[in-house]
């Protein structure tokens, strides 16, 4: 229950307030306030009755005391809180978990949001279609009156679990079944995690006081014009404890409260180039790869910088000595959890790769079909039904009739830029038939790169544009022109010292039999990746590797 009440609804309904009594509202029958006042007890009298307003400030002083207490020994802040970041279930979407906060001197217990269970989901929006963009996670709180259900009265008739108004709720049993009527309510305290995009970090550095995009809502639907100011050691609160901002927050006693909690660098949603959109990346269920392994949709741990201040012991004598101690220990154990965290993914990191080694032996030359936005595959560039092409997959050599119908159709563009498509040959049961897409799967033998101009919305490929990206091996039985390769993205922390660590490789499977791999060699090594290659006539090479790295 809030220690100052300003604005309660309470049941409205004017009735007998006892038998031959007055009759009047039986909601609050006046507010006091336990704060400046220093009171230790109510004390009740013989033959007096008892004043819902006294048993109400009864309340109050107990729960200031209480709060009071911890506003002395503790300061605001997350007291425990475990962190997921990387690849989940969900979008956009960081994890937390075992999350406890204190507010005030008042705890939260930080669960449940977005889940039915006691961990909480933090969603972010979708990242931005251009450019970069810095997001704020933070979690709200305030004190909101609680209603029985079917209470005449515009009030919430929601009990949170937790608390937390994304967390579900739990049966509103407010009403008591003997008396059939209302008799009290409830006053909650409750709390959200919000996330606030666009943010202005450099002049801002916490986020939450960046008024112009962080607006208080406390219990109302959307933004009020309300903003967080600093209330010292990492708090924020919003609201002036009027009637006014009673109304506007739907909290009883005028004040919202906030603690950050994370910085988040979204990248974004359009192709990534080295050049030309550095900040691009791919949606994790692309199935494409950039050198970075980000992905847009992926909130990687990289990206995000805590906010949150520690709920930390203060107060003066033996308290700061404790506190000192406590702050030592956390960062001792940081620095221990960090070491153990390199040891397991820096020192010791391992995965799996696949090499593919697909290749054109001869022809699968691409060009369009007179007439039509279709392609055709011959073996001389010129359609001869008696002619076929030869490519390597899966281990064996394999041929292609010139086809010239039936062939993916090259789409229309009616768009400013310029679009770019590949043709490709892929795996349906035991053929490989020929495609058109905007990237080329895993596991394809890539044929050409074909790039429609803007505005290009004709019946034929006439302003089309075909580049040869084919890997010809015409020698493959003697030599490779390029050796196969695989490329490795680092998934822990970048090495130290590239290119002095070692690679271990060991062959899980290949089609072809494990004896036509040939030799594997890890080169081009680099902080954050390196490439395997291999001289053996082998296809779907499934590599197992492991860093071997004693210095770092």
């Amino acid at each position: 229950m809030s220690e100052e009440i300003v604005k309660f609804q309470g049941d409205t309904t004017t009735r007998e307030l006892w038998e031959n009594g007055p009759t009047g509202s039986t909601g609050f029958s006046r507010v006091l306030s336990p704060n400046n006042r220093n009171f230790s007890l109510v004390a009740f009298q013989q033959a007096k009755p008892l004043l819902d307003s006294e048993l109400n400030l009864m309340q109050q002083i107990q729960n200031k005391l209480r709060a009071d207490i911890l506003r002395t020994i503790m300061s605001s802040g997350i007291i425990s809180m475990d962190v997921q970041a990387g690849i989940t279930d969900k979008k956009n979407t960081l994890r937390i978990s075992s999350a406890m906060a204190c507010v005030n001197g008042w705890i939260l217990t930080l669960s449940g949001s977005n889940r039915n269970d006691v961990a909480s989901d933090i969603a972010f929006p979708a990242a931005p279609n251009s450019g970069s963009r810095e997001d704020l996670a933070f979690v709200e709180c305030w004190f909101e009156e609680v209603a029985p259900s079917g209470s005449p009265e515009d009030d919430d008739e929601n009990v949170y679990r937790y608390g937390g108004i994304a967390s579900g709720t739990l049966a509103n049993d407010l009403q008591d079944n003997v008396a059939g009527d209302e008799t009290t309510r409830r006053i909650q305290l409750r709390w959200n995690i919000r996330t606030v995009t666009d943010v202005n970090f450099t002049t801002y550095p916490k986020g939450v006081d960046n008024g112009d995009r962080v607006k208080a809502r406390a219990g109302a639907q959307s933004d009020t014009n309300y903003t967080f100011a600093s209330a010292g050691n990492g708090l924020y609160r919003a609201g002036d404890g009027s009637s006014a901002a009673c109304t506007a927050l739907k909290c009883v006693d005028g004040y919202a409260y906030a603690l950050p909690l994370f910085r988040v660098h979204r990248h974004n949603q359009t192709a990534y180039n080295a050049t030309d959109n550095k900040e691009g990346a791919p949606a994790y269920s692309s199935g494409t790869v950039i050198p970075s392994g980000l992905y847009h949709d992926v909130i990687a741990a990289q990206d995000v910088t805590p906010l949150w201040p520690k709920a930390q012991p203060y107060g003066g004598g033996n308290l700061d000595a404790l506190g000192a101690a406590i702050a030592d220990a956390e960062t001792l154990g940081q620095v221990c959890w960090t070491e153990l965290d390199k040891w397991k993914r820096q020192k010791i990191q391992q995965g799996t790769v696949t090499l593919y080694n697909k290749f054109v032996v001869s022809g699968c030359v691409v060009g369009a079909v007179p007439g039509t936005r279709n392609i055709q595959i011959t073996r001389t560039g010129t359609y001869d039904k008696t002619n076929y092409s030869r490519f390597f997959a899966d281990g064996q050599l394999r041929a292609f009739d010139d086809m010239q119908s039936s062939v993916a159709a090259v789409p229309t563009n009616t768009g400013n830029t310029s679009q770019t498509y590949y043709s490709y040959l892929f795996k349906d049961g035991d053929t490989y038939k020929p495609y058109v897409g905007a990237s080329v799967p895993d596991g394809a033998v890539r044929l050409y790169r074909i790039t429609v101009p803007a505005g290009d919305t004709g019946a034929d490929l006439s302003k089309a544009s075909f580049a040869d990206e084919r890997r010809v091996e015409t020698n493959h039985t003697a030599y490779y022109n390029s050796l196969p390769f695989a490329l490795v993205t680092l998934p822990g922390y970048t090495m130290p010292d590239a290119p002095d660590y070692g690679v271990d490789l060991e062959v899980e499977s290949a089609s072809g039999g494990l004896d036509t791999v040939g030799q594997l060699y890890a080169v081009e090594k680099s902080n954050n990746g390196f490439k395997i290659i291999a001289n053996g006539t082998a296809d779907n090479v499934i590599i197992r590797w492991t860093l071997v790295n004693p210095d770092a």
